[in-house]
Order: C-alpha cells, then structure tokens, then sequence
C-alpha cells in the first residue's frame, strides 16, 4: 500500500556503526496497548516469546502466540495490544537495507530489496512457529532470529558476522516463500503515479479545508471516477485518506511540542476539538492526551 507517512516512529532502530537494533520488550498482566500506530523506515521481523498478542499491519490483525513470528515491511503502519491483558512478551530486530546492501542500484538490490520495497515482491506478513515442523523453512527462520537474541542488545557490533549471515539466511527463506504481487501490474503503477499531484496536494493543504471536488480537479475526472480510481490505488476512500493523513501529522505534533491539543487539532484540519478526538479514537484506539502521555513518559 502506497503513503505519504508523516508519523515516524521517534526510537532508533539502528547506529551509526550498524543498522540493525534488537529491542526485547515484556508487559505485566493487565497491559493493553503495547505500542500504538506508528511506522517506520526499517524492516522488522518481531517473534512472541510470551504470552499472546494481537498485532496490526495495515488493516490486516493477526494474534499470535509464542513463536509465532511477523514481518514489517518498511513504511507499513502497524500496532500491538496484549490478548485480554495478559503477560506478554516478545523480540523484535530492526534494520534497515543499507545493513544488507548500501547501493540499491545494484543487480542485488534491484533483485531482491526493492521488490519488496516497492510492494512487486510480498514476503509472508505472518509465521507460525508453534506448529510448524522442525526442519521446516517457518522453523529455520524463527531459529535464526533466535540466534540473534541471544546476543546482547548493546553489543551486536561484536556480533555483526553472525547476525548478518542470519539475517541474510532469513531473508532468503522469506524471499523463496515471498508470492509476486500480480495486482501491481503497469497500469496500477500508472494510476499511482497519476494520483500523485493529490497526495501532494494533500500533504500541502491538510490543514485547510479540502473538498472531493478539488482533489478530483486535480486529475480531472468526475468525482465518482476519481473516488473508484483512488480506493482501488489506495485502498481508502479518498476521505479516508485525509482523516488519516491529519490524524497521523498530528501525532508528531502531540510529540514534538507543546502545544494544547486544541491547538494540535486545528493545525491538523479539524476545526472540531470533540470531532478530532472521535477521529483519533477511531484511528489510534486512544485519546490524544493518551497518546502523548504514552510517548513521553
């Protein structure tokens, strides 16, 4: 799916020394919300070690158990909360491309990084670890992740042949397991590339007032056209679109300064305080005062 992102998610998941970070994290019994909507531009492969949890990528939840293993793309949304409140607990390794190749120019990149950048190659989203065989390549790839947690989290430089082979290994076992995206064909390509004067014009104008009529000028085509164009390409409602592209601008705001949340509202295209808190609700599954609260505690 294709964003404008404007939310990015404020830890670092890599150094200057090596891009690639390996974060374990547990939450006692009674913790809801692991961590709420956010994106980042690294890939992520997270596996359960504890208990079970319900985990969001894009539109798509899954609830996973110990084991189970899921896979980021980088710049997909994605949010976590704990089964019914119960202990959990997980590992997660971040890095980004440059960390398998700095050039993506190269006959291996162009191979096998930017295909699943772009969306023409999908790795498998989900992994179940439980049930899975022994020698099956679901097993192989949760092992090799498990070899890279036992390192220690501020030390993987000294382990950086290791993790680096596993990393390799794991992303070659996704990659021959990885289905061709057979909707991404040239004219999809060329609708996405006909949209982008509105998403510009979105990104330059969302705090103002947008009307359906504005946005479809842009292209032209009649409202109704440009409506069944942009849900097709991205997968939301032109409307949609907008109510997430200002709730998630105003996330970094609710971060970033501190500025009344009224304020925060109005700066985001919401002339409503009650409206924009009904909206961020529904979007982020908390309040904004929450939210800021939960990122900078």
């Amino acid at each position: 799916m294709v964003h404008e992102k404007v939310y990015e998610e404020q830890m670092h998941h890599k150094t200057a020394e090596l891009p690639i970070a390996l974060h374990r994290l547990e939450y006692p019994e009674g913790t809801d919300i692991l961590f709420y909507l956010h994106w980042h531009q690294e890939f992520e492969f997270l596996v359960v070690t504890g208990g079970y949890i319900e985990f969001t990528i894009e539109d798509r939840t899954y609830t996973l158990s110990p084991n189970d293993c899921v896979f980021i793309n980088s710049n997909f949304y994605h949010s976590a909360r704990a089964s019914a409140k119960s202990k959990c607990s997980f590992f997660a390794v971040d890095f980004s491309y440059e960390f398998l190749i700095e050039n993506l120019n190269t006959h291996f990149a162009r191979e096998y990084i930017r295909p699943v950048l772009n969306g023409n190659i999908i790795f498998p989203e989900m992994v179940r670890g439980k049930a899975a065989p022994p020698d099956s390549w679901q097993a192989q790839a949760i092992g090799h992740l498990q070899d890279i947690n036992c390192c220690p989290e501020d030390a993987l430089a000294v382990h950086e042949l290791m993790i680096k082979t596993r990393i390799y290994q794991v992303w070659e076992l996704f990659y021959i397991h990885a289905v061709c995206n057979n909707k991404q064909s040239t004219m999809e390509l060329m609708e996405k590339n006909r949209l982008k004067p509105v998403l510009d014009f979105i990104r330059e104008n969302y705090s103002y007032e947008i009307t359906l009529s504005e946005l479809s000028e842009l292209l032209p085509m009649s409202e109704g056209q440009f409506c069944r164009v942009f849900k097709d390409v991205m997968r939301l409602s032109p409307f949609q679109y907008l109510m997430r592209y200002r709730i998630m601008q105003s996330c970094s705001l609710l971060i970033e300064t501190d500025k009344k949340i009224g304020e925060i509202a109005n700066l985001s295209g919401f002339n409503n305080i009650s409206y924009y808190n009904r909206v961020f609700y529904k979007i982020i599954h908390c309040t904004p005062k929450q939210y800021r609260l939960y990122y900078n505690e």
